[in-house]
């Protein structure tokens, strides 16, 4: 965890071009802490190379150190961030709303539903179906009971893009052979080992790339268009909340130009994180843009060009004010995200409390704050009906207009 203010040391006066293109502009002197640590996925991973990428370019022009820690799996990126062991953690909208609703790895007293905010965008990641070569599956509609899935039980967005490809056919787990995975990268080796038939991915992966040089290659299943089995879209879209489907422009070249879903996967803070750092590293990162843009292939994306793409698709997180206020700066802030942001943070907010005060009442009754008893799952969801609450989070953002 970093350093509380007080540890701090002054940074250096750079003069970078802003991202977007306004011209040369000194960085503020700004007392940066000694350090900070970013919660990232594992090594492999697009998202762990990108927090590599701009870390390194922060920590050679500052006299702070940014130091990158990779999770795991998605529970501990949450609770790591909670707990204040991480100071900046990767979440995008599938992950932030099991997180609020309590589910799976989340269910743990100290890394349940809290009040987290977006501080700055990440990537906007492609997620899809992955097959090896020479599959005979083409299409969602050839998933049947004889297919091999591939089940990674590392994150909760994992297992539910699993059950959103087979609710798309009307189909569960039980009707399929299910394969289970311990981790995101043996998630794409058992496809290219001939292990399983199929499995819900990234094509900016770095599995992904290895896997596409495989002698027997890679292909991707594409979204089916809505119109095509309305039905079958809609309880798949049940599931996979938190994404915007779209053409796949980056990544593997197997998946350039599909039909798949996309989600925003940005950095997280506390809500109670400190504004002037989270201001201060929102304009670093614009400021500094071109300095760190070519260190990794999907960097580009990290780019205030992607936060405002999440501002207007309907974000789907709340931000940290410390990015408002940067965002306002640059006459990007509007009174239309202001009020989204007003409901997603009553949302959060609510939630948060919610659960705070199930678990106080849960524990005097004896019971055990975790994943693995029934008894807890029970109680916190009959806490919740009682309490109004009859649909996911998800839903509820989903909601908002």
């Amino acid at each position: 965890m970093r350093n509380i203010p007080g540890k701090c040391i002054a940074a250096a006066v750079f003069t970078a071009g802003l991202a977007l293109g306004t011209g040369a502009q000194a960085q503020d002197s700004y007392e940066w802490p000694e350090y900070f640590t970013v919660v990232t996925p594992i090594v492999g991973t697009a998202n762990h190379s990108l927090g590599v990428a701009w870390t390194s370019e922060f920590s050679a022009q500052t006299e702070s150190r940014a130091r990158v820690l990779p999770a795991p799996n998605g529970y501990s990126r949450a609770l790591w961030l909670v707990t204040g062991e991480g100071d900046i953690s990767m979440l995008q909208a599938s992950d932030y709303f099991d997180h609020m609703d309590g589910i799976e790895g989340y269910s743990v007293e100290e890394g349940g539903p809290a009040d987290t905010r977006v501080a700055v965008m990440n990537m906007v990641t492609p997620w899809s179906y992955l097959v090896r070569g020479d599959s005979d599956i083409q299409s969602f509609s050839d998933i049947g009971p004889d297919t091999r899935v591939a089940l990674a039980t590392s994150s909760s967005f994992l297992m539910s893009g699993i059950d959103a490809l087979l609710a798309y056919n009307g189909m569960t787990r039980d009707d399929v052979q299910i394969v289970e995975v311990g981790n995101y990268g043996a998630n794409t080796k058992i496809i290219s080992e001939g292990r399983a038939d199929v499995a819900f991915t990234s094509p900016l992966s770095g599995t992904s790339y290895e896997a596409e040089a495989n002698p027997n290659g890679i292909r991707w299943l594409p979204l089916p268009a809505m119109e095509y089995d309305p039905e079958a879209y809609q309880r798949y879209r049940d599931i996979m909340t938190g994404y915007v489907p779209g053409e796949t422009v980056s990544g593997v070249e197997s998946a350039l130009g599909l039909n798949m879903d996309h989600a925003f996967q940005a950095n997280h803070v506390r809500a109670d994180e400190d504004e002037e750092f989270v201001y201060h590293l929102a304009k670093w990162l614009d400021e500094h843009y071109e300095d760190f843009k070519e260190d990794f292939t999907h960097a580009p994306m990290m780019s205030v060009d992607s936060m405002v793409a999440f501002l207007k698709a309907g974000h789907l997180q709340p931000l940290h004010e410390g990015t408002i206020r940067y965002l306002e700066e640059k006459s990007l802030w509007t009174d239309t995200y202001q009020t989204r942001q007003d409901a997603l943070v009553k949302l959060a907010q609510d939630r948060a409390a919610l659960w705070a005060e199930a678990v106080e009442t849960g524990k005097a009754e004896g019971l055990q704050v975790s994943p693995e008893s029934e008894d807890w799952a029970t109680f916190w969801s009959d806490y919740k009906a009682e309490h109004g609450i009859d649909k996911s989070f998800g839903e509820l953002v989903m909601a908002l207009p």
